[in-house]
């Protein structure tokens, strides 16, 4: 459902506004409002995958693989949660 939101966006985002408009390139201040919010949220979802990306090539490339036994590692992990639940 559509809502109603007033927003005050200045005289030179307002004029850049009419002039997308008066383009052709939107119909309505509506429509550049939306398109302006969904880059901005690809923006942001971007530069979260970017940081996932640089912390992932981080991991990789701070030490040697080591083998690990996923049993001994979830039992470890376990004892630590009991521990910090114990020390609240």
């Amino acid at each position: 459902m559509a809502r109603t939101m007033t927003v005050d966006l200045g005289d030179e985002l307002r004029e850049f506004i009419e002039s997308l408009i008066e383009s052709g390139d939107y119909r309505t201040q509506s429509e550049v409002i939306r398109e302006s919010l969904r880059l901005l949220r690809e923006k942001q979802a971007e530069s979260r995958l970017q940081a996932l990306r640089d912390l992932l090539a981080e991991g990789l490339s701070s030490a040697e693989p080591v083998e690990w036994e996923k049993d001994a590692f979830l039992k470890k992990v376990k004892a630590g949660m009991r521990a910090a639940g114990e020390n609240r």
